[in-house]
């Protein structure tokens, strides 16, 4: 039976390992033991044929196969052992920094300014004898933009915060601190508000984002 040496999966059945004086390293196990030693090479491979699989020792091979299989094995093993490390980075808590962007760009201390007057909310129209309008309704966040960014702001040209919408919900998606969960999660809602042109719910969540105990380092 010709077997198909194109295709290698290696697993580790056997591990041997030889105290060497000069070669000598930390060697960590799934179980938590520490071995100190030299790592030798798995004792057989599963060679994967049309006719199904077939066990082989890996003294066996020839030697551009026991090279390809010790290169594979020792690839997903280093993925595996950095992976805990990469997940952890990940859950790390957030910079001052990337709150405080998110912040500076759509000029969030400003919009609480604004939102803070008692007068910013959406107006309805008021409407006199025969329905002839005697007050123009308006949109509360509309009537502030262009007094919040200047015509050269990005922000203030796209006129909304889809952007750093996006942004929040990625940084959202890393942190495990609540608080700081808890402070993207008001100011996507307060985007999504923008999108909307919701003054009343924009408002909300930026007045809560100003009482948020981050407001201090988001600014």
């Amino acid at each position: 039976m010709k077997v198909n040496h194109t295709t290698l999966i290696v697993t580790l059945s056997t591990l041997a390992f030889a105290a060497s004086v000069g070669r000598a390293e930390t060697i960590h196990l799934t179980d938590g033991t520490v071995l100190e030693g030299e790592l030798s090479a798995p004792s057989e491979v599963v060679v994967k044929t049309a006719e199904g699989e077939r066990r082989v020792a890996f003294s066996l091979l020839s030697p551009d196969a026991q090279k390809a299989a010790w290169a594979k094995w020792t690839v997903a093993n280093t993925k595996a052992d950095a992976a805990p490390a990469v997940a952890a980075a990940t859950n790390a808590p957030l910079s001052e920094e990337e709150l405080s962007g998110l912040a500076s760009e759509v000029s969030l201390d400003t919009w609480a300014q604004v939102a803070a007057i008692g007068s910013f909310r959406d107006k309805p129209e008021k409407r006199g004898v025969g329905g002839l309008v005697v007050t123009k309704a308006f949109n509360a966040l509309d009537e502030n933009w262009t007094s919040v960014y200047p015509e050269s702001n990005l922000v203030g040209q796209a006129r909304d915060w889809s952007e750093q919408v996006a942004r929040a919900k990625a940084l959202q998606s890393r942190t495990t601190q609540f608080m700081q969960r808890r402070w993207l999660e008001l100011f996507i809602k307060a985007g999504e508000a923008v999108a909307r042109r919701d003054s009343n719910e924009f408002a909300l969540c930026v007045r809560e984002l100003k009482r948020s105990n981050l407001t201090a380092t988001a600014e």
